[in-house]
């Protein structure tokens, strides 16, 4: 998914919003509300803040260094982005709403939220593009759970806690409206997770777990891709590999069964054993391309 991941960085830095200056840190203890719109977003300028309402259908982006004292929670069918060379620090927990969108498309704008994230119904969680085996860049300090998200996309990033995704694939509007229709995957590369790692029930058109460490067991079950129309970029595919896994894997009833894919990457590490009708294409195949597994 490298050129998908490109892609979606160059499209979003030629936006309306690309045009906004870099402006000085201020304080701002009173908050902020985001007043923008999908036909007409706004900046937040740097600086720091009590707190900042995203309400619905709002859309907004940082551009330079923003940190918010207190949680944050993007209204239904809000988006707030962060531009390359930007930073974001949340001190709270992160929710995205349901069709609501939150995130960074580049590694130089770290995103850091100090609690877990929680993201609803067609929302959209993405944070990094993809970076093979770059450093570390965000931090999210608490567990992240999404529930029929549209996309999670995270990468380069150090998770305290356990990350899991229940359902989801769906459209998400304002992706649609910045990317164009097929960029709801999940993608969880190069990250440092501090407890379990599922994805069940998943519907969207791709997704990967690859070069990751995980500090407890996997779990990758009951994931099914949709038809694809003829001509696609795209092809039916899940692709887990070269992750350093400290505890059990199962893969059960995925359709199509994972590492079938050029993709997969070498067979993880795995401290523990591997489970499940798709055992033997669980964690990668030799003849994939991302490299060995981390160590």
């Amino acid at each position: 998914m490298r050129s998908r991941s490109k892609l979606l960085a160059s499209v979003f830095a030629t936006t309306a919003l690309g045009a906004a200056m870099a402006m000085p840190a201020l304080a701002h203890p009173s908050g902020f509300t985001c007043s923008g719109t999908l036909a007409a977003p706004k900046v937040i300028p740097p600086g720091v803040y009590g707190s900042v309402s995203m309400p619905s259908g709002s859309l907004c982006a940082v551009n330079g260094s923003v940190t918010i004292l207190a949680p944050l929670k993007l209204s239904s069918g809000a988006g707030l982005g962060v531009f390359l060379g930007g930073s974001l620090t949340i001190q709270g927990p992160l929710t995205v709403g349901p069709g609501a969108a939150f995130g960074n498309l580049g590694n130089s704008a770290p995103i850091n939220v100090n609690g877990p994230v929680k993201v609803d119904s067609n929302g959209a969680f993405i944070v990094g593009v993809e970076s093979p085996y770059a450093p570390i860049v965000s931090a999210i300090r608490g567990p992240v759970t999404a529930q029929d998200a549209s996309t999670v996309q995270i990468h380069n990033t150090q998770i305290g806690g356990p990350v899991k995704i229940d359902g989801g694939g769906g459209d998400n509007a304002i992706i649609d409206r910045f990317f164009g229709p097929g960029s709801n995957f999940n993608d969880l590369e190069d990250n440092q997770i501090l407890g379990p790692v599922s994805e069940t029930g998943y519907d969207g058109i791709w997704a990967g777990i690859i070069r990751d460490k995980i500090y407890g067991p996997l779990t990758f079950s009951d994931n099914a891709e949709p038809p694809l129309p003829p001509g696609s970029e795209f092809v039916n595919e899940y692709d887990i590999g070269s992750n350093l896994i400290f505890g059990p894997a199962t893969c059960d009833d995925n359709n199509p069964a994972p590492n079938m894919g050029p993709s997969s990457g070498s067979p993880s590490i795995v401290h523990g054993p591997v489970r499940g009708d798709q055992a033997a294409t669980c964690t990668g195949t030799p003849a994939g391309k991302t490299g060995p597994p981390v160590v």
